[in-house]
C-alpha cells in the first residue's frame, strides 16, 4: 500500500497499527471521500463506550447519518489476567503510567489468549443510517479516520473500547505494582458466575452455622422520633409521638420475646 494512501500525518506506532488494520478491511478503497468527509469537520459527535462507538456524520441531507462500530469488549477475567501480566513488567507499567503505549504490549495480550487490536473485519461491526449497501461507507471511512487522529493522541481510548477505562487501568497497575513492592498477595480466589453457582444457590454456606445474630433494644429509644419531631402534616393528635413510642416499645418487646423464646409474649392489652 502506496504511503499516500494512508492519512497524511505523523503517527505513532499504535495508530499505524489501527490503520494497518482499517486497511485489510478495506478502508482504503474509500479513503479519499472518507477524509474529504472528516476534514469538512462533518463528523459531529463521536462517543466511546465498552465495546461500541458511536459517531454522527453530516451527509447531503439535513439529519445527520448513525455510524456505529462494535467490537467484543474483553471480559473482567481476561482483563484481570492482562493487568497482572502487564504489572510484573515494569517498564510496560511506567510507560502506560506516564500516558505511552509500550510496543510490545501486544505479546502481553497475546499470552493471555486476546488481541487488543482487531485481527480481521470479522471482530468489527460497521453500520450506517444512510442508503449505501457497501460497507465500509464513506461515512464509517470518515470515522475512522478520525478514529486513527483520536487514538494517536489518547491510546486509552482502544483499552476503554475495550472495556478498562483508564483511570481502572491505571490504579488497577499502581495497586499490583504497590502490593509487589510490599511483597503483598493481591489476587483474590475468583467469585463463581451465576451459571456457576445454580445448582447450590439456596443452599446454605458452609459458614452459616457459624453466624452469629444478637437482639437487644435499642440504645435509645424512639431516636428517630425525638430527632424528627413531630410530623408537620399530623393534626388531630397532638400525642401522637407519645403513642408512637409506646408502640414502638411494644414491637421492640415481642421482637426480644421471639428472639429469646421462640415465641411472642402475650400482651395483656391486646384484643383477645
Amino acid at each position: 500500500m502506496a504511503r499516500s494512501e494512508t492519512p497524511d500525518q505523523e503517527r505513532r506506532w499504535w495508530s499505524e497499527r489501527w490503520w494497518s488494520v482499517m486497511e485489510s478491511i478495506g478502508v482504503a478503497q474509500r479513503l479519499e471521500r472518507g477524509k474529504r468527509y472528516a476534514r469538512a469537520e462533518r463528523l459531529l459527535s463521536l462517543e466511546f463506550d465498552a465495546g461500541r462507538i458511536v459517531a454522527q456524520v453530516q451527509g447531503s441531507r439535513y439529519q445527520p447519518y448513525v455510524v456505529e462500530i462494535a467490537i467484543d469488549p474483553f471480559s473482567e477475567e481476561k482483563w484481570h489476567e492482562a493487568v497482572k501480566e502487564l504489572a510484573t513488567q515494569a517498564l510496560f507499567s511506567a510507560k502506560l503510567l506516564s500516558g505511552e503505549m509500550p510496543e510490545n504490549i501486544e505479546d502481553v495480550f497475546a499470552s493471555v489468549g486476546v488481541s487488543l487490536f482487531p485481527t480481521s473485519a470479522n471482530e468489527l461491526t460497521m453500520s450506517c443510517s444512510c442508503a449505501d449497501d457497501v460497507v465500509p461507507c464513506k461515512h464509517i471511512v470518515a470515522v475512522h479516520y478520525v478514529l486513527a487522529e483520536k487514538f494517536d493522541a489518547d491510546p486509552f481510548l482502544l483499552f476503554r473500547w475495550r472495556g478498562l477505562s483508564r483511570e481502572r487501568l491505571l490504579r488497577q497497575l499502581r495497586q499490583r505494582r504497590a502490593a509487589e513492592a510490599a511483597g503483598r498477595a493481591l489476587d483474590h480466589p475468583r467469585e463463581r458466575t451465576l451459571e456457576e453457582s445454580i445448582d447450590d444457590f439456596w443452599k446454605l454456606g458452609e459458614s452459616f452455622d457459624s453466624l452469629s445474630i444478637s437482639v437487644g433494644p435499642p440504645a435509645v429509644t424512639a431516636s428517630l422520633l425525638k430527632r424528627l419531631g413531630v410530623p408537620p402534616f399530623w393534626k388531630p393528635h397532638p400525642e401522637i409521638r407519645g403513642s408512637l413510642e409506646r408502640l414502638y416499645s411494644k414491637v421492640t418487646e415481642r421482637a426480644m420475646a421471639l428472639a429469646y423464646s421462640g415465641r411472642a409474649a402475650k400482651d395483656p392489652d391486646a384484643d383477645s
